[in-house]
């Protein structure tokens, strides 16, 4: 089947709820906000709805490292594969993934691949737990707080990718310790229209580490984001502490992906 670029955003929509909870990130994206920055592709005969799509890429480029994602469960994984395929030739010289596992020794054959580790999705279930949580010592952070929010992720979680922007949003909390900003949780996608959120920027200053203050922080966020479900996450599998604090505030796993920084490795000639 040919690569198709695709337009429509309510048949996007359409197509990614199919299975929200994996794409809810891809769900973000058709916000107006980031819609702009996005690229979209399909693979389908030519004259095919997007709803007879088998798999859908999305190519974020708001920042200087365009971001790749091509999500889906275990069952999704030969559409994957076929879709990077078709793909490969119109892909930039350097990106960043997010992949199918089993899927990258396509994008392999072209770019040499750098690996970031397996990372999970996880989504809140019921809202209990993070009601129960005591979010009175949080503050709602916005673009005045910038420079102070920098400085803690330079401090707390150096080479973490942070827009600014979504401080717009209204969905970044803090928590203060002597008047020092000592714990925060964000997003890196939200909309209203769409009803998703995805939960990100999430840090805590070490010294102030094991405190439960970024329980309250991501407390905070998930209340804020009353409209959206689903609230999910991204948490590198191997960050068992991590893993361990979002379950306990109801946060469950949906499947697994791969990060990955890929660079092209030789031309490849167009088809």
């Amino acid at each position: 089947m040919p690569l198709v670029a695709l337009r429509d955003r309510d048949a996007i929509e359409r197509w990614l709820r199919r299975d929200a909870a994996v794409h809810l990130y891809e769900l973000g994206d058709l916000d107006d906000f980031f819609w702009p920055s996005t690229t979209w592709y399909g693979l389908a005969p030519a004259d095919a709805e997007h709803d007879r799509l088998d798999a859908i890429a999305l190519l974020y480029a708001a920042t200087a490292l365009p971001v790749l994602v091509v999500m889906g469960r275990g069952t999704d994984l030969g559409a994957a594969r076929a879709l990077l395929d078709a793909l490969t030739p119109v892909l930039p010289s350097r990106f960043y993934t997010h992949l199918v596992p089993g899927a990258s020794d396509v994008l392999a054959r072209s770019f040499a691949l750098e690996p970031h580790g397996t990372h999970a999705r996880m989504v809140l279930g019921a809202r209990a737990r993070i009601d129960a949580v005591d979010t009175s010592e949080a503050v709602e952070l916005g673009p005045a707080d910038e420079e102070e929010l920098a400085a803690l992720y330079a401090h707390a979680y150096p080479g973490n990718w942070f827009d600014a922007r979504m401080l717009e949003t209204r969905a970044y909390f803090g928590v203060r310790r002597d008047g020092t900003l000592a714990s925060v949780a964000g997003v890196h996608v939200v909309s209203r229209r769409h009803r998703v959120a995805a939960l990100g920027n999430i840090a805590t200053a070490p010294a102030h580490r094991g405190r439960g203050l970024a329980r309250i922080a991501i407390a905070a966020a998930c209340k804020s984001l009353a409209h959206a479900d689903p609230i999910g996450l991204n948490v590198a599998t191997d960050n068992h502490a991590a893993v361990a604090l979002y379950a306990s505030l109801g946060f469950a796993h949906v499947t697994d992906y791969e990060e990955h920084l890929a660079t092209l490795a030789r031309s490849v000639e167009p088809r």
